[in-house]
């Protein structure tokens, strides 16, 4: 739905009009809103699912009115202090379209098709062109993102380090750990429902031990290099603190924030890039009101490289330091790709350049790569089947037990 002065522009997805472009109106309905042609067309959803354009005056529906009305609802980001955050945040806040069956209004990007789906589908409204844009982002990933946003300061990512680089943990192998990851979701802000509504549902997420088994078997199928796919096989092992350290870092990720998931990271100790994510939270963050971290440098030397400057604390933060301190036999690139993958302002922006340097170039193109390969993993595995012990089993002593005892990674690692 895109458009200006109050209309919308929907394209059909065949038939003779296919190509064509119609506008349309927000109307304001006793119950909700409606979307309406100048001619009397009426886009309404069917008990079935389908979402189609009907003229009001046709008789094979009882109840044009109530399947026309569309209940917008708000998803507050559950900010709970003054008014100025939610206002500053506001314009790519969520949405969701409620029809008279309690199912919801979503346009697939893949077959350009409107469809009521059980499962709420999000929209971000924006005021300054009237727009609604449907998006694969949901209230959990928000929320996280505030949360990112308002915990991880440089003083925040200090006490982290000091706290877990001591490696005081315990003991397991990788593939001990491996185990353990089966028990988290390889997509946690995916499954979500709307609470109040009926017809809604939680959708099933295969495991983070999934996604790892199949990112490394992508990787081997592409022929890149054997040390690539055991770091595609580990990198996502830094969830697996959650076991090892349950009364702390597995009760915060419960209740307030969980720092092992894997999100988009930033460089923190200067000033942050207007491309962050979710950067519309930045108010949220200590550090921007802190002189010491307004300039491009920071509190960095120019052009001192990213190996020498603090990231968020998050899982594959806590695997960089985890894979050097335990002195794997893995070259560094395959470090880097660990560490900086989720850094986008730096490899997909090419911010940051006022502290990179030129041994950060050389490990771009495999960072870049091994963040494309990853996003290539999770979407070809968002309806996969959970891979079984037995088959992990098998993966693991066929091939990945050769390459771990390769590059020292076989032994008990201190955590």
């Amino acid at each position: 739905l895109v458009g200006d002065a109050g209309k919308i522009s929907v394209k059909p997805s065949g038939g003779s009009e296919a190509g064509m472009k119609f506008d349309w109106l927000i109307n304001q309905a006793d119950d909700g809103i409606q979307f309406s042609t100048t001619h009397g067309h009426f886009l309404i959803a069917s008990p079935s699912g389908n979402v189609t354009i009907l003229d009001q005056v046709n008789d094979s529906y009882s109840d044009v009115d109530g399947w026309a009305t569309f209940v917008p609802l708000h998803i507050s980001d559950e900010i709970d202090h003054d008014d100025s955050p939610l206002q500053q945040s506001s314009s790519r806040s969520l949405w969701v379209l409620r029809s008279c069956h309690g199912t919801f209004l979503t346009a697939d990007s893949v077959s350009k098709c409107f469809s009521c789906t059980k499962l709420p589908s999000f929209w971000q409204a924006n005021g300054s062109n009237l727009s609604l844009a449907c998006t694969s982002d949901t209230p959990p990933r928000r929320h996280h993102y505030l949360q990112c946003w308002k915990l991880q300061t440089h003083e925040y990512v200090q006490s982290m380090r000091s706290r877990f680089l001591n490696f005081s943990l315990g003991k397991a192998t990788l593939f001990e750990a491996l185990g353990w990851i089966h028990s988290f979701p390889a997509y946690p802000f995916h499954a979500w429902s709307c609470e109040g509504t009926s017809g809604s549902s939680m959708v099933s997420s295969p495991s983070l031990r999934t996604l790892s088994f199949l990112m490394a078997e992508a990787a081997r199928e592409e022929g890149l290099p054997d040390w690539v796919q055991l770091v595609a096989l580990f990198h996502e092992l830094g969830e697996a603190v959650k076991k090892l350290d349950p009364n702390n870092t597995g009760k915060m990720a419960d209740s307030i924030y969980d720092w092992t998931i894997s999100t988009r990271s930033r460089v923190v100790g200067c000033a942050i890039p207007n491309c962050a994510t979710f950067s519309e939270f930045r108010h949220l963050n200590t550090d921007v009101l802190d002189a010491r971290y307004s300039t491009d440098t920071g509190v960095y030397v120019a052009n001192c490289g990213l190996d020498n400057v603090l990231l968020l604390w998050s899982g594959p933060e806590y695997m960089y330091h985890l894979l050097r301190h335990n002195q794997t036999a893995l070259p560094l690139e395959a470090l880097s790709m660990v560490r900086y993958y989720l850094l986008g302002d730096w490899h997909e922006h090419h911010e940051h350049t006022s502290i990179t340097n030129e041994y950060d170039e050389d490990m771009l193109p495999w960072v870049s790569d091994f963040d494309r390969l990853r996003r290539k993993t999770r979407l070809e595995c968002l309806d996969c089947v959970d891979l079984s012990d037995e088959q992990c089993a098998y993966l693991w002593d066929s091939h990945y037990s050769r390459l771990a005892a390769k590059y020292d990674c076989d032994r008990l690692f201190a955590w």
